[in-house]
């Protein structure tokens, strides 16, 4: 038996979880002037003018349904507030509001004119079927434009779960695979990896048979890397083995089975240091012992 650091690497298929499109829905009529979703939208800016008025992208926790003036109340209020301080607009709603629009080339005397705004459901999306081009005519209430299904859930395929907080690298990003899970729904590492050219290089198809990626533990560990018949009794992850050396008088020892190679059993021992093991029995005896 000996002693070895233990990082747990292995080559995996994870599978992506895309969201379906989505419609995108103006809320102003007329005649498009001016368009600037070329490179997406972006909640605060302009998206695009109609009649010489611009719409601005917003990303509320609520989408927007009604117009809204000084003393209204409601959970779309509230959503337009915290997404006006989330902006840097840290004033009442009606002032920051008045601002916002300002910054963008609109008169407001504060209150809010829902054809003023284009909601998206996040802080910056991608378009695409862009319809509200320059010189176009739209209709409020009706779809201007689809944003493509992003990236929502990586799952290792056929994964079994670690006690172990794990490391998964794909395409050169690492994210963070919880302890006691096989996927990772983390926005900013599942937006990294969408964001990667290698990634939108790989079409639908591909993607729904699995991508390779690399799995780690987060940590090395020390094992003890022993014969793989020299563990018995085993019940899911945990066994016994049996040291031989003079100071552990051929007694079980409990493991926790960390993973293997051909032939090898990596394992940690629950009440022993495992540095002190230096040999283990093997064989059929060992089929009459107690692993307790």
């Amino acid at each position: 038996a000996s002693v070895q650091e233990y990082a747990g690497t292995q080559q995996v298929t994870v599978v992506p979880t895309i969201s379906s499109d989505r419609d995108l829905f103006g809320n102003a009529s007329g005649l498009v002037t001016a368009d600037w979703s070329g490179n997406g939208l972006t909640s605060g800016k302009g998206a695009y003018q109609v009649n010489d008025r611009t719409v601005v992208a917003l990303n509320t926790a609520t989408p927007l349904y009604r117009d809204l003036k000084t003393g209204d109340t409601g959970g779309d209020v509230l959503a337009l507030n915290n997404e006006l301080n989330l902006l840097g607009y840290w004033r009442a709603t009606s002032d920051g509001w008045k601002q916002l629009m300002a910054d963008n080339g609109n008169t407001s005397d504060g209150s809010l004119s829902l054809a003023d705004t284009l909601w998206i459901p996040e802080h910056e999306v991608a378009v695409d079927e862009w319809n509200a081009t320059a010189g176009s005519m739209v209709t409020g209430g009706t779809a201007i434009g689809k944003i493509p299904g992003s990236l929502t859930k990586l799952t290792i395929k056929n994964g079994t779960a670690s006690a172990q907080d794990r490391t998964l690298t794909i395409f050169g990003i690492t994210g963070t695979l919880l302890a006691n899970t096989t996927e990772i729904t983390d926005a900013g590492f599942l937006q990294q990896v969408e964001a990667n050219d290698s990634y939108q290089s790989v079409d639908v198809e591909s993607k729904k048979a699995g991508l390779d990626a690399t799995l780690a533990l987060s940590e090395r560990m020390r094992v003890l890397r022993v014969p793989a018949g020299a563990v018995f009794g085993i019940n899911g992850s945990t066994g016994c083995i049996v040291p031989t050396s003079n100071n552990h008088g051929n007694t079980p020892v409990k493991v926790s089975i960390v993973g293997g190679e051909l032939g090898v059993s990596l394992v940690q021992a629950n009440s022993e240091d495992i540095a002190s093991i230096s040999n283990v029995e093997i064989g059929s005896g060992l089929n009459n012992l107690t692993c307790e």
